[in-house]
């Protein structure tokens, strides 16, 4: 394994993160997920998959999430991300995941390679009158638990989202302190209610345990506060990867179905019975057509704006809550 070149790799493509690269390749980097494209013995390419855990309803699930995409400069614009990202592609479909997520630095070049958009990312400002018992402490990494308890109140109140315990809240604050910024704790009457975390000058994370948590805060008066929203400017992508993997996978509470739907030039019957699925099997004759964009965001949140698809009653309305510096 070229480590030192993997790091001078992503030092280069991705200036001023030193420091997060040591970081991620001592302690987030998994050899069994990196993929490369080399010209002759030279690393051109390479991308890298860390599988989190998304909790979607009672149900946490494994996803991989592509981080590190990048290409040596004189490398550029001959194929090499692409041809890294195809290598990816193909070997989480052979590990059996229905899907694979990405925050991406440029959505046209994903989406001409079949990403979509399945979360999107508002914003609000918080107001400038709030209770007079509520303040602002600048956060560090000993106050983890205490941003531990706020985002399992958070996560009560949020159907899908990034799995973490303990510890990985633990990691995360510490890391994101050390490499990447500063942070808030909101408290009130002794209690943390709220923690922002900031990176040059921007609410990046934003977790309350109450709705008003962060207004009256003077530390973010003028600050957006992220929310991710069914509109917005767009944020993270998908890649379906196995299409009777996703239905397999994804939680149908109660739901009872019998719906025929077409999807890359195929049929399917799709049976459910109380939310168990029974059968999906190809079939023949014309059915209603489902696009991938619309299979993936119909199964991680955004259903309701198929109201015509039968398989838009298959999953309540959520946004998944996607976060985290990777």
């Amino acid at each position: 394994m070229r480590s030192d070149e993997m790091k001078q790799l992503h030092i280069s493509c991705f200036p001023g993160d030193e420091e997060y690269a040591e970081y991620f390749f001592s302690r987030r980097f998994d050899p069994s997920h990196a993929y490369f494209a080399f010209e002759g013995e030279k690393l051109a390419a390479a991308a890298y998959a860390r599988i989190i855990e998304l909790e979607i309803g009672e149900r946490v699930i494994e996803v991989p999430f592509i981080t590190g995409v990048a290409t040596a400069p004189r490398f550029r614009m001959r194929g090499f991300a692409r041809n890294v990202l195809s290598r990816a592609e193909d070997a989480l479909r052979e590990e059996g995941y229905p899907f694979m997520m990405l925050h991406p630095f440029n959505h046209d070049f994903y989406k001409k390679l079949g990403w979509v958009t399945i979360n999107e990312l508002g914003g609000f400002y918080p107001k400038p009158c709030g209770s007079p018992t509520k303040r602002a402490v600048a956060l560090n990494a000993d106050m983890w638990a205490d941003t531990y308890r706020v985002y399992s109140e958070w996560a009560k109140r949020t159907p899908a989202h990034i799995f973490r315990s303990a510890e990985a809240q633990r990691e995360h604050i510490e890391m994101f302190l050390k490499y990447c910024g500063t942070g808030y704790l909101i408290i009130d009457n002794g209690s943390p209610i709220a923690y922002v975390l900031i990176e040059e000058g921007e609410v990046v994370e934003a977790m309350s345990a109450t709705d008003d948590a962060y207004d009256g805060i003077a530390e973010l008066a003028g600050k957006r506060i992220p929310l991710f929203t069914l509109g917005g400017r767009e944020y993270s992508m998908a890649k379906l990867l196995d299409l009777k993997a996703l239905i397999r996978l994804l939680p149908m509470r109660g739901v009872t179905l019998n719906a025929r739907f077409g999807y890359s030039g195929k049929t399917y019957e799709l049976k459910v019975d109380d939310g168990t699925l029974s059968a999906l099997t190809e079939a023949s004759g014309d059915a209603y057509e489902a696009t991938p964009a619309e299979m993936l965001r119909t199964a991680l949140g955004h259903g309701k704006e198929y109201p015509f698809s039968p398989i838009g009653s298959l999953f309540p309305e959520y946004v998944p809550n996607v976060f985290e510096r990777y």
